[in-house]
């Protein structure tokens, strides 16, 4: 209703100019039980009109407004790889421990080693041994899958050096 008032009441004063003889307030809104001529000016009329309407709100005001919701973020795993040893002479034998540092996140579910020296496995513990043969140094990466589907990475390095003279 307020849209039509306001439409109305526009055309009434285009149709009479400003400072003028206005409409019938009974012609702008025929719901109301006035019937006073208004002379004034487009400020004067506006007031006098939502004074009318009375404390009821305007079609503008009541547009619908989303009310927020709060957005859920997944648990991502994190993780932690330690290795022991990470130095020393070929042939080295290193163990690689993964823990979970989120205790909120789902269970892991799968594993993926790489361990640097072109050797890959999809065992699943969270405590691996691998040995290097090769002296250099190698960068092990360990990826996670939990329950969920998402995963973390976590890398580590080790250092293999010349195996000791005998």
């Amino acid at each position: 209703m307020s849209a039509v008032v306001a439409v109305r009441a526009k055309r009434a004063i285009s149709e009479t100019g400003t400072g003028g003889a206005c409409a019938p307030l009974s012609e702008i809104l025929p719901a109301a039980r006035v019937a006073r001529f208004v002379r004034t000016t487009e400020w004067a009329l506006a007031v006098s009109l939502l004074m009318l309407v009375g404390s009821t709100t305007s079609a503008f005001a009541q547009a619908a407004t989303a009310t927020p919701t709060p957005m859920m973020m997944p648990t991502i795993p994190q993780i932690q790889l330690q290795t022991v040893p990470a130095y020393g002479p070929a042939p080295l034998t290193v163990g690689f421990f993964v823990s979970s540092i989120n205790p909120d996140a789902a269970p892991l579910a799968s594993y993926i080693w790489n361990f640097g020296d072109g050797q890959v496995s999809m065992l699943p513990p969270t405590a691996l041994f691998h040995t290097y043969t090769n002296p250099g140094s190698y960068v092990v990466n360990v990826t996670v899958t939990d329950t969920d589907g998402h995963q973390a990475s976590s890398f580590a390095g080790v250092i293999v050096t010349q195996p000791a003279a005998q």
